[in-house]
Parts: structure tokens; C-alpha cells; sequence
């Protein structure tokens, strides 16, 4: 037959080995249902415990621990009195162990006293100030935190820049600056190099009454290769913008770019003979001055 060991036999057990068949209780005048007058509460001497060192317990578990409770369930709870005290003892005496703020250890004696139906009913502390201790700890939520950081610059204001006073734009006739094919100041015509002289007299002009910005970009048709119209684009946008400067125009003021034939204004049927077709495509052979002129701050 397989045994079973209850409760009780275990404590009585450890008490046999202990050396010492243990007490019923040392209070004075326990009452069948589990009170005592407070001056009759007897604590027994530390040095008398089986378990000098005591432990720290659970303090959820200790919460736990209300009237009624039996000795099954306060075993369970924080385990076996660490005095050789009988099942059948109305008192269980504890040595338990709390950490304090500062780290150092609280040892504190606990007391269950038990009705007639060894239903714990009272419980005392020894120092009284341990009972705070078992409390159950409240959670406290932390404070907000609250981040002081210097106060964030002023956004920089948006400079809204200021519209030019004089803004236009004039196409200039490849056909009538260079001879076809040709970019270079040599390869001017007359009326492309007039053309130029008044454009320059403006421009000086209105280098007087403001700050001048000038975009000058040459432009092809497609015949020939794109890289090749690239280039050209380019250095003839160039050939005039140095015209211009030898004519008096603030070289920082005068940008030069090409776009090659990536800028038709006009589109023509490939299907003709080449002179025809080039006469269609005139239009697209051009150089493109772009001035604004801003006031002086």
C-alpha cells in the first residue's frame, strides 16, 4: 500500500528530527476561537528555532494570509514554523527577513494564532513595526517625467524671394548669328553680330538699375548626331555669351548652357529632301536669351 504523508506527519516528522517533540503553545489563554489578549502574546527565544536564519518571504503570499486561513494553506503559503512547534500546537512562530531602503536586512518574528478547529485567527509581529512590512506593495505609477530642453530657435524666417523688375526672354536666329554648321565669333554674320550689339547695350543698361542675371542656351535641329548637336548647342551658347562680355556685360552675370535638339519648337517631316527639310527645321536652330533683372537691396 503506497503511504501518504499529510501535513501534520511532515511537521511532526521534522520535529522528531529536530530533537524535540515541540509545544502546543507558550500564549497564555488562546481561546477556542482563537484570540488572546495581547499582553499574553509569547514569542519564543530566535536561539530556540530549528531555522535560526529565518527566510525572506514572498510578500504577495503574505498578503494573502487572512482569518480562517488553515494550516495546509499557510504551509503553502510560507511554508513550516521554524520552531519545533506540534500539528496540534494553537501557535506557529516564524522568523522572517525583509530588505529595508538602504539594503540592510529587517529580521522580524511572526505569529499565527489558531481557533480550537486550528483555523489561523490572529497575527501578531515582533517588532509591532514588521507589520509594515507584509503589507502588500502598492504600486505607485512614476511621475511623468517631465524633459526641460532649451528653448528651440525661432524658425528662420522664409525669404520669399523678390520678383525680378524686368523679366523677358528673346530668341535669337542661329541662321542669322553663325553660317549653317559654324559656332565660332569668325563664323558670325553681320546681323547676328548687330543683333548682339543692341542686346548688349540693354544689358548694360540694366546692369545700372539692378542685379542682372542672364541664361543664354543654344538649341539644334536633329540632323546630325545628338552628341554632336549637344556640342554645338553648347559652343555657340558660348560664342555669344563671350561676344557679349567683350561688349561691356559683367561676365558673373552671364550663364552658358546646350540642349541640343532636345528642345523643338517645331516638328517637320523627315520624308523631303534635305533642303527643304532644313529650311522647315530653321526655326529649331536658335539661341535663347533669358534676362531678369532684380533691384538692388
Amino acid at each position: 500500500m503506497k503511504k501518504s504523508y499529510t501535513l501534520g506527519s511532515a511537521i511532526l516528522l521534522a520535529t522528531l528530527i529536530s530533537g524535540c517533540m515541540g509545544t502546543k503553545h507558550l500564549s497564555i489563554g488562546i481561546s477556542d476561537e482563537g484570540m488572546v489578549h495581547h499582553d499574553d502574546v509569547v514569542f519564543p527565544a530566535v536561539d530556540k528555532a530549528w531555522q535560526k536564519d529565518g527566510q525572506f518571504p514572498n510578500s504577495e503570499n503574505l498578503g494573502k494570509i487572512k482569518p480562517g486561513i488553515s494550516k495546509d494553506e499557510l504551509y503553502q503559503l510560507i511554508g513550516r514554523p521554524h520552531f519545533s512547534e506540534a500539528n496540534k500546537a494553537r501557535e506557529w512562530d516564524y522568523i522572517l527577513k525583509f530588505y529595508q531602503p538602504d539594503d540592510s536586512v529587517k529580521t522580524c518574528q511572526y505569529k499565527v494564532i489558531f481557533d480550537k478547529d486550528y483555523k489561523g485567527q490572529e497575527f501578531y509581529w515582533l517588532p509591532a513595526d514588521c507589520a509594515n512590512y507584509a503589507k502588500p506593495q502598492t504600486m505607485v505609477a512614476p511621475a511623468p517625467q517631465i524633459i526641460y530642453r532649451d528653448t528651440p530657435p525661432a524658425p528662420a524666417p522664409i525669404i520669399i524671394p523678390a520678383a525680378p523688375i524686368i523679366s523677358e526672354r528673346i530668341n535669337l536666329s542661329a541662321d542669322a548669328l553663325f553660317h549653317f554648321d559654324k559656332f565660332k565669333v569668325e563664323d558670325m554674320l553681320p546681323r547676328g553680330k548687330s543683333e548682339l550689339d543692341l542686346l548688349a547695350a540693354k544689358l548694360r543698361e540694366y546692369q545700372e538699375r539692378g542685379r542682372v542675371q542672364v541664361m543664354i542656351t543654344g538649341h539644334t535641329d536633329l540632323l546630325g548626331d545628338d552628341m554632336y548637336n549637344m556640342n554645338l548647342s553648347l559652343l555657340r551658347a558660348q560664342t555669344v555669351r563671350n561676344y557679349l562680355i567683350t561688349r561691356g556685360v559683367a561676365p558673373d552675370t552671364i550663364t552658358a548652357m546646350g540642349a541640343g535638339e532636345s528642345q523643338p519648337v517645331k516638328t517637320c517631316n523627315t520624308n523631303v529632301a534635305r533642303a527643304e527639310l532644313i529650311s522647315c527645321l530653321q526655326p529649331n536652330r536658335r539661341v535663347e536669351v533669358s534676362v531678369s533683372v532684380y533691384a538692388f537691396e
